[in-house]
């Protein structure tokens, strides 16, 4: 893990136990400088991480501040997990399967790899403070991301990956859309009959560009919003 990637964690766990949260805004690039024992590039890159994950905003001449998104937000552009998205919250998984298979070529073609690569198929219901917030199936490339366990599902896979495995992680490409959910996701998610679910089909790559993960999440309707830090609005004249 680089710098600033250290510096980004140790920041992202400061501002989640509340330490800036009397005027919610961070110290100054030069009192970081000197906290961190870090270049003025390695804070900048720290910064942006933060700034791009939606945790902080930036006001011109003023400085860094702390955005306040509303409970149960799920982060667009996100490619850190679960976990980054609920901070201060309790978060459970229940694994409902756990399997090794070889891809199908459907299979194949959403995971971008061969007809028969070996793959780890995980199907979870995530709670957040004991409420059934989404259930998740999601295939990874054993390949790529080559020991999974049960044990590992029910934490942070993309923790495993990052600390454990030593892979970086580089993007993401989110497709959204909403269908009614089958019987046994209604039942799992304790919404009533014809209820529809909130889908994200999640495509994760490595900064290498190769993709690991295909996941295709079905939300509860009644407690997920969804967040995107836009930063490429400009005035028109």
């Amino acid at each position: 893990m680089k710098k600033y990637d250290k510096i980004a964690d140790d920041l992202k766990r400061r501002i989640n136990s509340g330490e800036f949260k009397e005027n919610n805004k961070l110290p100054t690039g030069n009192e970081l400088m000197l906290e961190y024992n870090a270049s003025k590039n390695t804070i900048t890159s720290a910064i942006n991480l933060l700034i791009n994950d939606g945790i902080l905003f930036a006001i011109h001449g003023s400085g860094f501040y702390i955005r306040k998104p509303n409970k149960g937000t799920i982060k667009l552009n996100n490619t850190s997990g679960f976990y980054v998205d609920h901070p201060g919250q309790k978060l459970e998984r229940t694994i409902l399967d756990f399997q090794l298979i070889n891809c199908d070529e459907e299979l194949a073609k959403l995971m971008e790899c061969e007809e028969n690569t070996p793959i780890y198929y995980i199907k979870r219901l995530m709670y957040i403070d004991d409420i059934p917030f989404a259930v998740e199936y999601t295939y990874y490339n054993k390949n790529i991301i080559p020991y999974l366990s049960e044990d590992i599902a029910k934490k942070s896979i993309f923790s495993f990956i990052t600390d454990d495995l030593k892979l970086n992680i580089g993007f993401s490409e989110k497709y959204i859309s909403t269908k009614p959910l089958s019987q046994e996701d209604l039942v799992l998610l304790q919404l009533e009959p014809g209820a529809f679910g909130l889908i994200i089909d999640d495509n994760v790559f490595l900064s290498n560009g190769k993709k690991f993960n295909y996941s295709k999440i079905w939300y509860n309707y009644k407690y997920a919003n969804f967040f995107n830090n836009d930063k490429s609005i400009r005035n028109k004249k």
